[in-house]
């Protein structure tokens, strides 16, 4: 491409492309910011950010999108960036910005395309993933990467945790891919799938992802489980007295369980807490969420009056 300043226009919604939108301004090459819809705290935050630095912004509306093209023609862009942004993108407006558009996705693809990549890989006990930048073409998720960044996955991250590093990696990511598109040495490479391997899809996740299932886990995947959902999700969910319970951290630990079905209290006390049978073992519930609070795995046993030999459902009766 032509060596030309880039004026890059951000497709966002989530407030962890904050560090990115930093360093797009302290380079000059931010000239506009589309958000979708979204009232949460998270999108609220992105929207605050931006309203407060003056930055020019827009909502989505997908379904007028001849005047969607005619806002990013108007901020004079010449580059798309979607992170963090759930709509599929028309032809119409793809085609305005002459250097392209481009989508920064948390993962190896074609492995965890989706919404959710981080959750699943978290929920899967990866050890590794990538910042791809990949071309947008009209079918989602399918363009060449044009650079990829390997991201480490630590044993105990959450998904905050998770997301947090990725938005700091990110921000130099993306300077680093804008540098390469200037100087025209960026080598695209199609998605490489290995014919013998199952792709693993990252949607969002549904209420019976989020259940934890004592027949068929061990206490790793529930420990993941609940990671994978702190805080989003409330982490894992457990069933009690017919009602939800939101596990946000837990540690498999070597207890008898004396052959009790899997999700059977084995013990409540001091030092060692709420441990409850697991299929393989025994697993530690360290911190649990309801209405009422956030508790220890023990204070909740004491405050709400469990008792060894109680069963965690999988199901609500």
């Amino acid at each position: 491409m032509e060596n030309k300043a880039i004026r890059l226009v951000l497709f966002a919604s989530s407030s962890v492309v904050i560090p990115t939108i930093n360093k797009l301004l302290q380079a000059g090459q931010l000239v506009g910011v589309v958000l979708t819809a979204r009232n949460d705290a998270d999108a609220m935050q992105l929207k605050q950010q931006l309203d407060q630095g003056n930055i020019p912004n827009t909502y989505y509306q997908p379904e007028n999108p001849e005047q969607m093209a005619h806002q990013v023609e108007s901020w004079r862009a010449n580059t798309g960036l979607i992170f963090t942004f759930s709509h599929k993108l028309p032809l119409s407006i793809i085609n305005v910005c002459r250097n392209g558009f481009y989508n920064l996705h948390a993962s190896a693809l074609p492995q965890y395309r989706g919404a959710m990549p981080l959750y699943w890989q978290i929920r899967n006990r990866e050890s590794q993933s990538y910042l791809s930048m990949i071309k947008v073409e009209e079918a989602f998720d399918s363009g060449d990467i044009m650079l990829q960044q390997a991201m480490p996955l630590h044993v105990l991250d959450t998904l905050n945790s998770l997301g947090h590093m990725m938005a700091e990696l990110s921000a130099e990511f993306v300077q680093e891919f804008l540098a390469k598109l200037q100087e025209s040495s960026l080598i695209a490479k199609p998605h490489l799938s290995d014919t013998d391997s199952v792709l693993i899809a990252a949607p969002m996740p549904n209420q019976q992802d989020l259940m934890v299932n004592w027949q068929t886990m061990n206490g790793e995947d529930i420990a993941a489980l609940a990671r994978a959902g702190n805080p989003l999700f409330n982490g894992a969910m457990l069933v009690w007295n017919q009602s939800f319970i939101g596990l946000l951290q837990a540690t498999p630990v070597k207890h008898a369980n004396y052959g009790v079905p899997a999700g059977t209290v084995l013990h409540i006390g001091e030092p060692e807490g709420l441990i409850v049978a697991t299929l393989d073992g025994a697993l530690r519930l360290d911190v649990l969420t309801i209405t009422e609070g956030v508790f220890s795995g023990l204070t909740f046993a004491e405050r709400f009056g469990l008792d060894a030999g109680i069963l965690f459902g999988s199901t609500p009766e």
